[in-house]
């Protein structure tokens, strides 16, 4: 059951209450023969085929136009900092 506890916690839907009056369900089969699980779609008017697989595309990036320009230039040296480092050692300092 903690298959149902999951799908709970991801559809906020509990999988084994009834959606029509609310009594709890019961799993009284698993329907794994192909062959069956295509005549109850059908006859539900379901699709019964799993969809066409699309060809890839490329990714969108080149749609949106990036600047791929450099915010600073790498070449240049670093900026001196405007403010003094006291470079003393310890034993230098007055207390």
């Amino acid at each position: 059951m903690l298959w149902a506890r999951l799908l709970a916690r991801i559809y906020e839907v509990l999988p084994l209450l009834c959606p029509a009056c609310g009594g709890e369900m019961r799993i009284i089969s698993f329907i794994t023969l192909p062959s069956t699980v295509e005549r109850i779609l059908l006859h539900l008017d379901l699709p019964h085929r799993p969809p066409r697989v699309s060809p890839a595309r490329d990714p969108p990036q080149a749609e949106f136009h990036f600047d791929q320009t450099p915010a600073f230039d790498h070449t240049a040296p670093e900026a001196v900092p405007e403010f003094k480092f006291d470079q003393s050692s310890p034993h230098d300092w007055e207390a």
